[in-house]
């Protein structure tokens, strides 16, 4: 694709100075340029004007195909095209410093103003614009469509420097996980999996067990996805509705066994029982169902499994933890435990750590298990509790590696002050309430709030760097919808399963994120400042190249 250079500039009317830099863009046939004004509120004069062109996230473009071929064409449940359409609902100024980039955007920094692509705002919002109707414009000329948005802030809003300008989703929804591409279910043109329990003409009532009991369902203990269609179901064999009922003949051989069980949603009904592996306690007899609460296999370089990891969580009497390993063909080989971690792992001040969460996951790209929780004390002076929140690492004997702190992070967000939390004072208006999730480069951590203080998530690192500071929803806005991260990657699908009046099914797999993409960002040549002087308009046009479709060709 055909590189161009384009300059981006920043010119200040009072002094004349005139800063410019120079970008490459891709000449995909869209171009989105942006024209950013100040007027002196009182003269009406211009003080600074700032351009620049944009870019389109990669996302876009793919989403839009996949969201057509595969929903519409290919039958693989609708192509929500209204998902991607939402991504260009608002526009966002930020102070994100961020560049440009085509493979990966999301709305970054504190957000100084945005405002709705068509609906007219009058109010006294201190970050909300409006969209100009009247000088917004759409014409076509030589061979393309131009389409100028116009957007007006008034002296009270938008005050603040801004260096990103973003198009995205609205800002309740911008926290929502986005819900992308279909890319499992029946490519016969009538959308969804549909299984049905009652009507045996359907055909389809060994897969309805499968989506009940099997793929999250109610003898699935715990499910790991190694690709976008496949993975691991740690099954309870001995559950009886599952194994007895007359939906699917379950083999005789597995009943009664905890089990690891492939599945693969390019076969029938899923599972892949010939493949399934009987897990057998010290003493070759089956293990117990209550004496694991979930399990997933290690896969070696090939792709097959090396060995088997469990665990079982006991939160009482101070929380016990205990480990299993069992061979790639379900035989114990090691078995470790860990009691009273609360006492175990007390701090200086004597405090018992208060377990919140276990993650067994890192063990899957060779990491440690991860104990997640607090330490807490009173503060002498003001009868506040202060929460020292950390992970603790362990060994596969459960002896300890490492421990790390998680005071939450505030970096550059502006949010925490609106909240009355400052670094100062946050250990005191907050403590680690759970663990939302852990893939192979992200901890997703929830904070709740205390003493005035709010809820909030937070993303970092396993190292403990700070990615997002503040966070304000985890999931989908679809009650019917459940998400899985792809077992050591930082990748995700989202799952759909609707339960109609006691006896059917519809059911698909998407690709999804953890937060909304943008539709488009573009990075000024240096930050703009607006204050309460100042009113300023900003022309947003999108050029595409129109398809040439007039020459009648033989």
């Amino acid at each position: 694709m055909a590189v161009r250079e384009v300059i981006s500039y920043n010119k200040d009317y009072l002094t004349g100075e005139v800063y410019t830099d120079k970008k490459k863009k891709e000449d995909t046939g869209i171009k989105g340029k942006v024209l950013v004004e100040l007027f002196d509120a009182k003269t009406n004069k211009k003080v600074k004007e700032a351009y620049t062109e944009n870019i389109i996230p990669d996302i876009v473009f793919k989403e839009l195909f996949l969201r057509f071929f595969s929903g519409d064409v290919m039958g693989i449940d609708y192509s929500y095209i209204g998902r991607l359409e939402n991504l260009f609902s608002y526009i966002y100024l930020t102070d994100s410093t961020k560049p440009e980039s085509a493979s990966s955007e999301k709305i970054s920094g504190n957000i100084i103003g945005y405002a709705h692509r068509n609906i007219p705002y009058s109010g006294t919002d201190t970050k909300r614009g409006t969209i100009n109707i009247t000088e917004t414009t759409l014409e076509i000329n030589n061979g393309k469509i131009r389409l100028n948005f116009v957007f007006d802030f008034p002296t009270h809003a938008a005050n603040g420097s801004f260096e990103s300008i973003y198009w995205g989703d609205a800002p309740e929804d911008l926290d929502y996980f986005h819900i992308g591409p279909p890319i499992v279910g029946r490519g016969s043109g009538d959308g969804k999996i549909y299984a049905d329990a009652d009507t045996e003409e359907d055909d389809t009532q060994d897969i309805y067990w499968s989506i009940h009991y099997f793929m999250h369902g109610h003898a699935a203990k715990y499910t790991i996805y190694t690709d976008y269609n496949k993975g691991y179901v740690c099954f309870d064999g001995s559950y009886s509705s599952a194994i007895n009922s007359t939906y699917f003949a379950f083999p005789e051989h597995l009943k009664g066994y905890q089990l690891i069980v492939p599945f693969n949603y390019n076969i029938r009904g899923f599972a892949d029982w010939d493949n399934a592996i009987k897990l057998l306690n010290d003493s070759g007899e089956p293990i117990a169902s209550s004496d694991i609460s979930g399990v997933f296999p290690i896969l070696n370089e090939a792709g097959e499994i090396d060995y088997i990891i469990g665990w079982d969580i006991n939160w009482d009497n101070g929380t016990s933890l205990k480990i299993y390993k069992w061979s790639n063909v379900g035989v114990l080989q090691e078995f470790h435990e860990i009691n009273n971690i609360a006492a175990t792992f007390k701090d200086e001040y004597n405090s018992n750590f208060i377990v919140q969460n276990v993650s067994v996951e890192p063990i899957y790209w060779g990491g440690k298990i991860e104990l997640y929780g607090y330490h807490r004390r009173t503060d002498e002076v003001t009868g506040e509790y202060i929460y020292s929140n950390k992970v603790i690492r362990l060994n596969l004997d459960c002896t300890k590696d490492s421990e790390m702190n998680l005071k939450p992070k505030i970096g550059s967000s502006l949010w925490f002050s609106t909240k009355g939390m400052d670094s100062g004072n946050i250990e005191r208006r907050c403590y680690l309430r759970s663990l939302a999730a852990r893939t192979k480069n992200r901890i997703y951590l929830f904070y709740e709030g205390i003493n005035g203080g709010s809820d909030f998530y937070q993303v970092i690192t396993p190292e403990g760097n700070l990615l997002k500071p503040y966070k304000e929803l985890w999931g989908s806005d679809n009650s019917d919808y459940g998400v899985c991260n792809i077992i050591g990657t930082d990748k995700w699908i989202m799952y759909y399963r609707d339960y109609y009046s006691g006896s059917s099914y519809t059911f698909a797999v998407y690709q999804t994120a953890t937060s909304k993409p943008c539709g488009a960002h573009t990075k000024l040549a240096k930050p703009v400042e607006k204050t309460d002087a100042n009113t300023m308009k900003i022309q947003y046009m999108f050029e595409i190249d129109l398809v040439d479709c007039a020459n009648d060709l033989y």
